[in-house]
C-alpha cells in the first residue's frame, strides 16, 4: 500500500509541476524542453519506489580524478600547449603591428607567463631587426607600440641574422 501511495504522490507532484510550467513557459520551444525534463523526472520518480531508497545517481568524485598522475600529466601538457599557442599568436600579431612602424623588423620573441586566469603577463620582448643600427626615434615608436598593445615590458633589440 505504501508503494502505491508513493507512486501516486510522485505522479501528482510531477503532473502539478508540468501544469505550472506549461502556463508560465514563454515559447513553444521552451515548452518542449520543459516537457522533456519533466518526463525524465517522472520516469525517475516512478522507478524510485520500485527500486527502493538505495537508488543513487553517482558521479565520481572530482578529487579522485584530479589526484591521478595521468590526469596531472595531461593537464600540464595541455597547459604548456595552450601557453605556446598563445605566445606564438601574440608574437605574430605584435610582429604585424611593428612591421608597420619599421619593415626591417623580422622577428619578435616574447617571454611571458600565463596565470591561472589565462591572462598573459609579458616580461620581456625581444625585437630582431635586419639592420646594423636603429634610430632612437624608431626605438621609441616601437616601444610605444608595444606599450599600447601588450603593456609595460622590458624591450631588447637584436640584429636579425638569417
Amino acid at each position: 500500500m505504501e508503494l502505491i501511495k508513493s507512486v501516486t504522490a510522485s505522479f501528482c507532484f510531477v503532473g502539478l509541476a508540468a501544469t505550472i510550467f506549461d502556463y508560465i513557459s514563454p515559447s513553444e520551444g521552451f515548452r518542449l524542453n520543459i516537457k522533456q525534463i519533466l518526463a525524465l523526472i517522472l520516469i525517475i520518480s516512478m522507478l524510485t519506489p520500485f527500486l527502493g531508497s538505495d537508488l543513487e545517481l553517482r558521479i565520481p568524485k572530482l578529487n579522485e580524478i584530479t589526484d591521478l598522475k595521468e590526469y596531472n600529466e595531461l593537464n600540464e601538457s595541455v597547459n604548456k600547449s595552450y601557453e605556446n599557442i598563445l605566445k606564438k599568436t601574440l608574437e605574430n600579431k605584435v610582429l604585424e603591428k611593428l612591421q608597420i612602424v619599421d619593415r626591417n623588423i623580422k622577428k619578435v620573441v616574447i617571454q611571458a607567463d600565463v596565470d591561472e586566469y589565462n591572462s598573459i603577463e609579458v616580461e620581456k620582448t625581444e625585437i630582431y631587426i635586419k639592420a646594423k643600427e636603429i634610430s632612437e626615434e624608431k626605438k621609441e615608436k616601437i616601444e610605444e607600440e608595444l606599450k599600447n598593445n601588450i603593456g609595460e615590458s622590458k624591450v631588447e633589440f637584436y640584429e636579425y641574422k638569417e
